[in-house]
């Protein structure tokens, strides 16, 4: 069994989750896993507060990016960590991606999986060729390079099967409904993914590729204007279609057709719907890359 490093890019964990991360660690452990926790050790002391009562101790907002990103690095250098997962979701991730590494990342390729806006980190893996490899064909991702688009709390509702899944290493792919062709998938989360345009790790595939977006809080007028962003930063050019997953307030508002038919506008795509990714406590993984 394997051995999972937990990571936390993004905004910090609330002290409140105490008892539902040990839940999680508990799904994991009864599979056979060992979980490592020792972000909660190289956190303490890096912690930003800010004061929102009079009296009151201030939240952690922040816990200092280069902290984050040197745990992420030493997550993939330490040849005993099987696999890395993601545990937080927010507004802060891409500031670990200038502080990270890069180099030890790509000579120790193993298994990552976040969300939300843990997008930025599984895409930028993928730019840096560090993530799932397109040459290796589908079904195989080859020497551990895999980034997938995984919420690992959906495992105390789906129970611990995406763990083997990802540790296998193979192309995990989203139940549409049509069938899809097989192609490397680049994207997640449309208002995280647009925060890459314009840096080293914007994913610029070539052509021949299909783009996965979701949301969860995001308006009609904000999914919208992120994928007229992304359009123009050249995303959707040489795409063989756009899939879409999630969107959460958007789908419970019941106006599903009309995100359907702007996105349809903006990127001129054929779709694809995967109602299985996203930020439901049931989503599923899928690779990108």
């Amino acid at each position: 069994m394997a051995r999972i490093g937990l990571s936390a890019c993004s905004n910090p964990i609330s002290e409140r989750w105490a008892q539902r991360l040990a839940d999680l660690v508990g799904v994991f452990e009864r599979a056979g896993h060992r979980v490592d926790t020792r972000y909660v050790e190289r956190f303490s002391g890096h912690e930003q507060r800010v004061d929102e009562a009079p009296g009151q101790r201030g939240r952690v907002w922040r816990v200092n990016p280069r902290v984050r990103a040197e745990l992420l690095t030493e997550l993939f250098a330490d040849a005993a960590v099987d696999a890395i997962f993601d545990i937080t979701g927010g507004d802060l991730a891409n500031e670990v991606l200038g502080w990270m590494d890069w180099n030890i990342v790509a000579d120790n390729p193993k298994p990552f999986a976040g969300y939300s806006d843990l997008s930025v980190v599984v895409n930028a893996l993928v730019a840096s060729g560090s993530g799932a490899s397109p040459a290796a064909g589908a079904g195989a991702a080859g020497a551990g390079r895999t980034a997938t688009l995984w919420n690992p709390w959906t495992a105390l509702e789906r129970g611990p099967q995406d763990v083997a899944q990802i540790l296998a290493g193979g192309r995990i792919r989203p139940a549409c409904d049509h069938e899809l062709p097989d192609l490397p998938i680049i994207g997640g989360n449309v208002r995280c993914l647009a925060k890459l345009g314009g840096t080293r790790w914007w994913p610029a595939p070539g052509g021949g590729h299909l783009v996965l977006l979701e949301g969860m809080a995001t308006s009609l007028e904000a999914v919208a204007t992120y994928a007229e962003q992304l359009r123009q930063l050249g995303l959707f050019r040489g795409a063989a279609g756009l899939i879409l997953g999630q969107f959460t307030h958007i789908d419970a508002a019941g106006q599903r057709d009309v995100v359907t038919a702007t996105l349809q506008e903006i990127t001129g795509l054929e779709i694809w719907h995967a109602p299985e990714i996203g930020h439901s406590r049931s989503a599923a993984p899928v690779t990108i890359g």
